[in-house]
């Protein structure tokens, strides 16, 4: 398993995603210890992992599902929402809402470097939500008309910060100045042992692409992928364990890894 993390951490992937669901599924499969203990043979030790590993998958395919749930009553009649960049979670939750018959609206950031935000506003528009793609630099200008902020994350840390698309960071702060709420909706698998002092204290495996770190590049001239948002400045989370404050993923790591 590890070998094939170090494989995936050097291609263009979520290296913060994979990284916290390898440790979460090498957690969670090894929790059958008892189980392992108490088994006669090699291939009855295997058939155990097998079945953790199986069971493993399944709830992280379910955990959408789970946040559409948990997020039911999120998005009401009227709510002119802002979300930043691309994120699966979001565009479901608000997908579901227009299924409901909620009437909304939403701003969405046009996310540079890659405009990942023009992507989500198409999908938007497909489902029939109303929406608008504004600058990055206008998040504090837009502010004021919003009613909450709806954010995906690619890692949530220890203490309930976000590691998220560039830029996420900005918008929660401004949000907060504001008195807006941040909502995230974000997946457990997610959840990292890791509590980031600042954004400088990120690894670089997190800020810059597997491509960008492996051709030696200059980095103080690229740009990065990710920022970190403290807690400070989210207000819940909308999980597949439910509506969270930003202090209980401390207590649920806490118990999958004591």
């Amino acid at each position: 398993m590890k070998l094939e993390r170090e494989k995936l951490s050097k291609v263009d992937v979520s290296v913060v995603s994979v990284s916290s669901g390898s440790e979460l599924f090498m957690r969670f499969i090894t929790l059958a210890h008892q189980e392992l203990e108490q088994a006669a043979d090699f291939a009855s030790c295997r058939e155990i992992l097998l079945r953790r590993g199986e069971k493993f998958v399944k709830n992280m395919q379910e955990s959408r599902k789970k946040i559409l749930r948990s997020s039911t009553n999120l998005i009401k009649d009227g709510m002119i929402i802002l979300t930043h960049s691309h994120s699966r979670n979001v565009l479901a939750v608000m997908t579901e809402a227009v299924k409901q018959g909620r009437q909304f609206s939403v701003f969405v950031t046009e996310s540079q470097p890659d405009n990942s935000g023009r992507c989500m506003a198409k999908a938007l528009e497909a489902v029939g939500v109303p929406c608008t793609v504004i600058l990055d630099a206008a998040v504090g200008y837009i502010m004021e008309r919003v009613n909450a902020v709806m954010l995906g994350a690619e890692g949530v840390c220890e203490n309930g910060g976000i590691i998220n698309k560039i830029g996420s960071c900005n918008v929660a702060t401004l949000a907060h100045m504001k008195n807006k709420p941040v909502y995230v909706l974000v997946e457990s698998y997610k959840f990292i042992r890791r509590i980031p002092l600042d954004n400088s204290s990120l690894p670089k495996s997190y800020l810059h692409k597997a491509s960008v770190l492996n051709h030696g590049s200059d980095l103080e001239l690229e740009h990065p992928q990710v920022d970190y948002t403290h807690p400070d400045n989210l207000t819940l989370l909308y999980t597949d364990l439910g509506v969270l404050p930003t202090s209980a993923v401390t207590e649920h790591l806490i118990k999958l890894y004591t």
